[in-house]
């Protein structure tokens, strides 16, 4: 469990590190997930019925 503990610390700069790592992946999955939001808000917003054969 020590050995653990010291690679999680990583020589005093673990705080750092691993504060870094997490916003990353929080990042990457709100920049993953805008696109995909956007989308769906897209495809929601043209299923209105259109009205055929009106000028």
């Amino acid at each position: 469990m020590d050995e653990f503990y010291n690679w999680a610390a990583m020589g005093g700069y673990g705080l750092y590190v691993w504060s870094v790592y997490g916003l990353s992946v929080v990042a990457l999955v709100v920049l993953g997930a805008w696109p995909i939001r956007a989308k769906n808000k897209l495809l929601a917003g043209n299923k209105e019925p259109t009205k055929e054969g009106g000028t």
